[in-house]
């Protein structure tokens, strides 16, 4: 045997490894880049955490969103949504009202969406930034005047969101959140809050205040996790809306999958949440390969996968509503493709491939079935309020307005 050929394909091999070497070298780089930057605007500067403003905040949370962990970020709204299945006055309310039935359950789901992504999305303090915020608080209002909505239910729903978000990137994605990240977290939800005239006052340090963001966050997220535990209960109303909800989630899943992309969206649940729903204990096999997948991306991305770049942000909401009909529009849908413009890719790519012939076959369509068109801040919601609220949503948007709590720290305006 000739010796000298088995140096061919050792030659490669050490070729392979060498470029192999300096890629990861070029990830390792260039991955934490972004979030060092953030950083960098308090350490570099001596800058306290407690002088962040809400636009700083709201930057560093939109990046997250859309740059750093564009699916772990929305996948945790939907798992917050997911969770007011388990609040006994929440889904009572549901029930009442029919906002949650077979026949609208997906319109209601896309609407919620719409108007939390505006309020996360949008620049604070823009127009379309307190529409979002006006349009919900009129939504809520009525009920939270009469006592159906709870104080301590709005309180759960703005903490689920924080609890949802540090919980799901510090577990499931290549890095774990940074003080700074989490102190934004919390400066935006405490502004948010402000915004939605949510009171504060069954939190720890409501009297004394809060030294900054971070400070905020913990505390939100330990009474939410307890306030759960205590009235998260299985009721007619929780399973009822729990399996609606769970439905949504894999309502496009083939057949055959359903009950195991069920298995795996309840392995993301607490178990008092989970009884509360009255979902089934995920299996053993299905837990462990659910961790086993999130493991293994969380190494390819932190070790393998270069940074997204900006140029390729991932939007919810498109950035500029038509031009001829002021409508806005989104580009990711679940269940029915709600506000969905029928462009090319719309309509043919993977995802409108993958429901056509594993789904609902529902894509968006010119014909408008699922208002194609757009939505429109002033009426977005169910339909019986979609031609009301005008006068009180102008008097809650001016309020806003004139807060001005964009510009400012909400912990020392």
């Amino acid at each position: 045997m000739d010796l000298t050929s088995l140096n061919i394909p050792y030659g490669r091999l050490s070729i392979a490894a060498t470029i192999l070497g300096l890629y990861m070298l070029l990830v390792q780089y260039l991955r934490f880049q972004r979030c060092e930057k953030a950083k960098s605007q308090f350490t570099d500067t001596g800058r306290p955490l407690s002088s962040m403003t809400v636009k700083e905040a709201h930057q560093i949370v939109r990046d997250l969103r859309e740059l750093e962990f564009p699916y772990t970020m929305h996948n945790a709204m939907k798992v917050s949504l997911l969770k007011t299945g388990s609040i006994p006055t929440m889904t009572r309310l549901f029930v009442a009202t029919g906002q949650l039935n077979e026949k609208n359950a997906s319109k209601r789901a896309a609407d919620t969406e719409v108007v939390l992504n505006e309020v996360h999305d949008r620049e604070p303090g823009s127009d379309a930034h307190l529409l979002g915020i006006a349009r919900m608080n009129y939504l809520h209002a009525r009920y939270r005047k009469v006592g159906k909505i709870l104080n301590e239910d709005m309180l759960h729903t703005l903490g689920s969101a924080v609890v949802d978000i540090i919980r799901s990137v510090d577990g499931h994605e290549w890095r774990p959140l940074t003080t700074v990240e989490k102190c934004a977290i919390g400066v935006f939800h405490k502004a948010l809050g402000d915004a939605m005239e949510i009171p504060f006052s069954l939190l720890p340090s409501h009297k004394t205040g809060w030294t900054d963001g971070g400070h905020f966050a913990r505390e939100i997220c330990e009474w939410t996790v307890r306030y759960e535990q205590a009235v998260a209960k299985p009721t007619d109303s929780t399973r009822v809306i729990g399996r609606r909800l769970l439905d949504l989630a894999k309502f496009n899943v083939p057949a055959p999958l359903k009950s195991l992309v069920g298995s795996v969206v309840v392995t993301k649940l607490d178990e008092h949440i989970r009884i509360s729903m009255g979902f089934e204990r995920p299996g053993y096999i299905v837990s462990s390969v659910a961790a086993g997948i999130l493991a293994l991306r969380k190494v390819l991305l932190r070790y393998l996968a270069l940074p997204r770049p900006d140029s390729m942000r991932v939007h919810q909401l498109n950035r500029d509503p038509d031009a001829a009909t002021g409508l806005w529009t989104v580009n990711f849908w679940i269940a029915h493709p709600w506000y969905v413009k029928p462009t090319l890719s719309h309509r043919w790519g993977l995802k409108a491939l993958f429901v056509r012939l594993f789904g609902s076959g529902a894509v968006p369509a010119p014909d408008g079935q699922y208002r194609e068109s757009g939505y429109d801040l002033w009426t977005i919601g169910p339909a019986a309020q979609e031609k009301r609220g005008r006068d009180e949503m102008e008097a809650i948007f001016a309020g806003l307005k004139g807060l001005n709590f964009a510009g400012q720290c909400p912990f020392h305006a």
